[in-house]
């Protein structure tokens, strides 16, 4: 138990809703009207959220789908793959339940329009948490996932060595589609795997 209580340490699980908010205005502006351009609302959009500690990042990107679709968010098919290696994080991501102090980079608006007060806390509305299938993974050894339009793994190759970046980032080269977007951190680079 001790050495469980270490690993959950050493994670680092720093998170929050709509954590740098300029690179959710660049996917509004930018990536999602690429992903859509030429596609049918109702056609599968697969993103994988890798290294989702808690869920705030998978559910902030959902969101904004939501608020860049407007009134076709209702019929598009959206699936977010949000993955950790922290069960505990994983568990609580699943609840989609956050204390107030959690809803930092919240605006009143989005808290009113895709929150439900439960628990003494608040959730996250059906139709976003619907969206997420959260699930233990770690992209370094599990098989990746296939066909994905987004992914976003932001601040975790930050923490490894070079090879094991490379290694990431040659499985997120296999998993994305061939017009597929990856996001990282802002101190994240893919110079690791330039080729």
């Amino acid at each position: 138990s001790e050495l469980d209580i270490l690993y959950q340490d050493l994670l680092i699980p720093v998170t929050q809703f709509f954590r740098d908010p300029k690179v959710f205005e660049n996917l509004v502006e930018t990536v999602f009207p690429a992903l859509f351009y030429d596609r049918p609302v109702n056609e599968l959009l697969r993103i994988w959220i890798a290294g989702c500690s808690t869920g705030e990042e998978a559910y902030s990107i959902v969101m904004c789908l939501h608020e860049y679709l407007g009134e076709r968010a209702a019929a598009a098919k959206i699936q977010v793959f949000a993955t950790d290696i922290s069960e505990m994080a994983i568990a609580k991501a699943r609840t989609g339940i956050y204390k107030k102090n959690e809803m930092t980079g919240l605006s009143d608006g989005r808290q009113k329009q895709f929150f439900i007060s439960k628990d003494g806390g608040f959730q996250l509305n059906k139709s976003i948490r619907d969206s997420c299938v959260f699930a233990y993974h770690n992209f370094l050894k599990d098989p990746p996932f296939a066909r994905i339009d987004l992914i976003s793994c932001r601040n975790s190759l930050i923490y490894m060595e070079p090879n094991l970046q490379k290694k990431a980032l040659t499985t997120f080269h296999y998993s994305l589609c061939d017009k597929g977007f990856l996001l990282l951190g802002k101190s994240e680079t893919s110079s690791q795997a330039a080729d």
